[in-house]
């Protein structure tokens, strides 16, 4: 029987929608399997959690089932506790503590995941031509060149901490950057605070690691959002808040025996970077101090530090970092570099060179962005 030529047409369109739809379908139905496992893989069994004060879940997991050991490489790892694992008086927004012999990881949700592929580089340093080579990120830093056939074995500072108002599509940073240039697989090892809505959730000040091993490419990640860093802490973690007008003690430091990175804040050891993941990393050429910030391009650029740009008082209230210690080099160059022109955009500014002064090695950064 012959067909009108309009059902010919309507029963082709049906089947065209039909033949997307179920293709559409398919496509979110891997993506959404693919997330569950990843938070499966994520979100430990724990035996106790509690919230911050903003709403954020913590889990009291077990230390030697945490989400690190899932990293292929760790697969063999025996956790090692270095000294100053254990003391403390709880995470400050909350008091809570986890059960000896867990340790706090914050929970991840689907949407952490999906902002974690938003793949928006806002942590990544600094270029040797001193510009992010990011469209609409920004920083103002102080860099430290280790001198040649020599590394940095270690990295310390003071960081004031501040609230900034901050869109939900950008990020503000304090950061110390330790970088490993010497082959290909550049390796950058990070911690901090940032102010990141996007990414955290909220517009609060909160601890931060990150790490890659092949200059961003394929390995590493904020936090606990993929296996690699090991927590030995029961009271302080990456995602944990920071209180606004704190500051804090922030190191990054081979431990010699077994040459893990550890993460220290205010003296006490958060968690480390074991050599497996990080490229056996024994040392690091560069360290990068100061603010970075992102907004998609064409926005406001957000304020950085505490939203106030140097000026030729060390007091005018611009966001510092002080005592600034470096070891494993004889002599390191330093030199202080920004991205913009304006300096009452962005600015950084060296107060003091010498780690003998009253604050040590200590410099200004930041500023309003387009406020």
């Amino acid at each position: 029987m012959k067909r009108h030529p309009l059902v010919v047409v309507m029963l082709f369109l049906s089947f065209l929608f039909f033949s997307c739809g179920r293709g559409r379908s398919s496509t979110i139905s891997e993506s959404d399997f693919e997330l569950e496992r990843e938070l499966k893989m994520l979100n430990k069994p724990y035996v106790k959690s509690f919230k911050d004060n903003y709403g954020v879940v913590f889990d009291c997991v077990d230390i030697y089932k945490q989400p690190a050991f899932d990293h292929p490489l760790l697969k063999n790892h025996i956790l090692q506790m270095p000294p100053n694992s254990s003391s403390g008086t709880g995470l400050p927004t909350t008091g809570e503590s986890c059960p000896y012999g867990t340790v706090p990881i914050r929970r991840t949700l689907k949407e952490d995941l999906v902002m974690g592929r938003a793949l928006r580089p806002v942590y990544k340093p600094t270029s040797t031509q001193d510009t992010s080579g990011i469209d609409g990120q920004h920083f103002a830093q102080v860099l430290l060149d280790c001198e040649k056939g020599k590394t940095f074995q270690s990295a310390r500072a003071v960081i004031e901490v501040y609230y900034l108002p901050m869109p939900s599509d950008a990020a503000s940073t304090a950061q110390m950057l330790v970088v490993d240039d010497r082959s290909s697989n550049v390796t950058v090892m990070q911690a901090g605070w940032h102010i990141d809505p996007g990414r955290e959730g909220d517009g609060q000040s909160r601890l931060l690691v990150f790490w890659t091993a092949d200059d961003y490419k394929k390995t590493g990640c904020l936090n606990m959002q993929c296996p690699g860093f090991v927590v030995v802490n029961q009271y302080i973690t990456p995602g944990m808040a920071l209180p606004s007008g704190s500051s804090i003690d922030l190191a990054i430091s081979r431990y010699g025996p077994t040459g893990n990175r550890v993460i220290f804040v205010n003296g006490m050891v958060v968690g480390y970077f074991p050599p497996a993941i990080v490229n056996g990393m024994d040392g690091s050429t560069q360290v990068q101090v100061g603010g970075i910030v992102y907004a998609p391009p064409g926005r406001k650029r957000p304020p950085m530090g505490s939203g106030i740009a140097p000026g030729p008082r060390s007091n005018n209230g611009a966001a510092k970092f002080k005592g600034v210690q470096m070891r494993g080099c004889t002599n390191f160059k330093y030199r202080a570099t920004k991205d913009v022109e304006n300096s009452n955009i962005y600015d950084v500014m060296v107060t003091s060179a010498s780690e003998n002064g009253p604050d040590g090695f200590s410099f200004q950064y930041g500023g309003p962005g387009d406020a």
